[in-house]
């Protein structure tokens, strides 16, 4: 099993998530790079997470619920996913999408 990452699908990936997605990245690699970089701080989490473990768990828990139940693409990212679709081999029919469409609030 092989992964082709290349320059181009790393961007494309980044424009086609939304803000919120590249603060939370951005501040994981922080914390990341701040546990591993301070031997103090490494021992500091490590102690905490010894003395309390059941808080790892529920920290795992939340990030795995958020993950499945969230959408962090852009516009253009929803768009991108769509094309996909459509392109597939058994797009949705016209009816499909009809019937997946939600009502239009009245203004």
């Amino acid at each position: 099993m092989s992964i082709n990452i290349n320059i181009d699908s790393v961007v494309a990936w980044f424009k086609s998530k939304n803000v919120t997605a590249h603060s939370i990245a951005a501040v994981a690699i922080l914390a990341a790079t701040a546990i591993t970089t301070d031997q103090q701080l490494r021992d500091f989490v490590l102690g905490f997470f010894t003395a309390h473990p059941k808080i790892g768990t529920g920290i795992l828990t939340a990030a795995g619920i958020i993950l499945k139940y969230s959408h962090s693409s852009s516009d253009a990212g929803a768009v991108a996913a769509a094309e996909k679709v459509l392109s597939s081999p058994n797009p949705p029919t016209p009816a499909a999408v009809a019937a997946a469409t939600p009502p239009q609030e009245k203004p």
